[in-house]
């Protein structure tokens, strides 16, 4: 299966009545890679648990950057993040490092 199928099956099959893809509460027993989205609405990433590490980097957001209500069993990386409002970063739990740098925000930083 290609990746422009799976986007249909998702869309197709998760769209609520508002026209939101949602797909929360997946649960994987293996490494999760979901990087070099493109999005051209909003995209939620939150309460997440992850034994492992959890990196958030590289990301380049034209308004608001929360990220919290994580606990992460490894090391949190959030770093190279381009933030046009505000960057939120609340109520994580991480019990390996927290890996914080080159981050541009044109707002505020709530930490």
């Amino acid at each position: 299966m290609k990746k422009e199928e799976l986007v249909k099956i998702i869309k197709d099959n998760f769209t609520n009545v508002d026209g939101v893809i949602d797909i929360r509460g997946l649960k994987f027993d293996a490494t999760v890679i979901i990087s070099d989205m493109e999005v051209n609405g909003d995209l939620y990433q939150s309460g997440q648990k992850v034994k492992g590490d959890l990196e958030q980097g590289n990301q380049k957001v034209k308004g608001e950057l929360e990220q919290g209500s994580q606990k992460v069993g490894g090391d949190l990386y959030q770093s190279h993040q381009e933030v046009g409002d505000t960057l939120h970063q609340d109520y994580q739990i991480v019990e390996g490092h927290l890996h914080q740098g080159n981050q541009e925000v044109e707002g505020e930083i709530y930490k």
